[in-house]
């Protein structure tokens, strides 16, 4: 199976997300970061206004600066976090003049990744450590962290039957 494609932001963030949900450690990260402190920061804006509007400026005067950082954070971390997406997007996809952008070969024996103008990379099952997938996009892992990702949208179904097909003979089997 060959697929030629280029890889689109929305794909990288696909990758990312799903590749963030695979670890207990990493959902509680997001979990910390997306639900916790911005709940934290309402809850402490909330309580702010109520000791001002009875009349605890005491209180009020110690919670202001917690409450002022929650609430940074809790702006500036989903700020930054999409700048970093888009900023690791274009390191590792570049545009590029001379093709798709993206080619993988994938068969019995190996993947090749090529990506015209950067290089190729050859894969072969037995170093395929893992695999995540969700409606739009495919993880094959290298390693704990690496990965290559395959958009669900490039895919036939005649592809994706192939695709879980090997994965299921060479990946699988590893895991038990």
């Amino acid at each position: 199976m060959k697929l030629d494609y280029a890889v689109t932001l929305a794909d990288w963030k696909a990758a990312i997300r799903l590749h963030m949900r695979q670890k207990l450690g990493r959902r509680i990260h997001l979990a910390i970061f997306n639900f916790v402190i911005p709940v934290l920061a309402v809850l402490g804006l909330g309580y702010i206004v109520f000791a001002n509007s009875t009349g605890q400026s005491g209180v009020v005067d110690e919670l202001v600066m917690p409450v002022t950082v929650l609430v940074l954070i809790s702006i500036l971390i989903p700020i930054m976090r999409n700048f970093a997406i888009r900023k690791s997007f274009k390191g590792m996809f570049p545009p590029s003049e001379t093709g798709p952008g993206y080619s993988l070969d994938i068969d019995n024996e190996r993947i090749l990744s090529v990506r015209p103008g950067s290089g190729e990379a050859k894969y072969f099952w037995t170093g395929i450590c893992g695999v995540a997938q969700d409606n739009k996009i495919t993880l094959l892992y290298i390693s704990d962290i690496l990965f290559l990702g395959i958009p669900t949208r490039v895919l036939s179904p005649a592809d994706r039957t192939e695709l879980y097909d090997l994965i299921a003979r060479n990946v699988v089997r590893k895991q038990k």
